[in-house]
């Protein structure tokens, strides 16, 4: 399968062309708003909830709430006709009931199906421990915006196939890995969504220039404290698999979307194949994606 990455450096569109495709797409990416609010059905987070909020106002453009510029993404996604809109995580900081419901009003407003994988603040709470079980606890908040599958999702539109994929733990379970296996084993060309990247070796120094760790999926040159901090443990053998999959056998798989080191980047995977860091969205970030047939 031949691709063509027209636009790649552009740190809010992206343009490929891909052979085969019959008509023009148009995708909107948003990743990363930390949106942090919750009342009294989780009483727990309320002190956090105005911590965090105050703490990302501080980050955003002329430190506008959060939410507005959530909001002014969707928006966008309608404005610019898209005809899917993929969100890859931390939207919200924590898993309020009130913060889900905030996602929740934000996507009846689309005008275009969606998908939406969890980054790892959708599911965690700063009062839990940072585990599988937590995530697995507050998965079935998800469910309704996750077609009751917050693991691992997929989109055929048109004449491709858009996968999401939670992998907000730095890994990918035996099962997860084999639904991507199946949903690859297509003649459709590919996209992936995901919250944390994947290492490859253009994106490292730059992670670890902003975080001192390399804060990936599948990377060497973690340090023992790093290890500690980020919670990451050794790599699952679905872990090294999938990322062997991905780098060296999906030859279908035209790019990879993602966010969680707060940056813009982007960097081959294989020939025909990129991945795409998009700037968070609570500097106002989001990127729109043009898939072209190839001429």
């Amino acid at each position: 399968m031949h691709n063509k990455h027209l636009q790649f450096e552009n740190d809010s569109e992206t343009i490929i062309a891909i052979d085969g495709l019959a008509q023009e797409l148009t995708l909107l990416h948003i990743t990363d708003s930390h949106m942090a609010t919750a009342d009294d059905r989780d009483p727990d987070a309320l002190e956090d909830a105005a911590r965090f909020k105050k703490l990302f106002e501080t980050r955003t453009p002329n430190n506008v709430p959060t939410r507005q510029l959530f909001q002014e993404a969707l928006a966008h996604s309608n404005t610019i006709g898209a005809d899917a809109t993929l969100l890859t995580g931390d939207i919200i900081h924590f898993p309020s009931h009130a913060a889900l419901e905030w996602i929740e009003q934000g996507v009846q407003s689309l005008q275009s199906p969606y998908l939406y994988t969890l980054g790892n603040h959708d599911w965690h709470f700063p009062h839990l421990e940072w585990n599988d079980d937590t995530r697995l606890a507050h998965y079935p908040r998800f469910n309704h915006l996750t077609n009751n599958t917050p693991a691992a999702q997929a989109l055929d539109l048109a004449d491709i196939r858009l996968i999401a994929i939670d992998n907000s733990n730095y890994h990918l379970t035996p099962e997860q890995l084999a639904f991507l296996r199946q949903q690859l084993a297509t003649d459709r060309p590919c996209l992936l969504f995901i919250h944390i990247p994947i290492a490859i070796p253009s994106l490292i120094p730059a992670v670890v220039e902003v975080w001192k760790e390399p804060i990936v999926m599948a990377a060497d040159g973690w340090s023992e404290e790093g290890k500690k901090k980020w919670r990451v443990g050794e790599h699952y053998e679905s872990t090294l698999a999938c990322h062997k999959l991905l780098t060296e056998e999906a030859q279908n798989l035209v790019a990879i979307f993602c966010g969680h080191v707060h940056f813009s980047h982007s960097g081959e995977v294989h020939p025909g194949c990129m991945q795409y860091v998009t700037k968070p969205c609570f500097e106002g970030g989001y990127r729109e994606i043009r898939l072209k047939p190839m001429v």
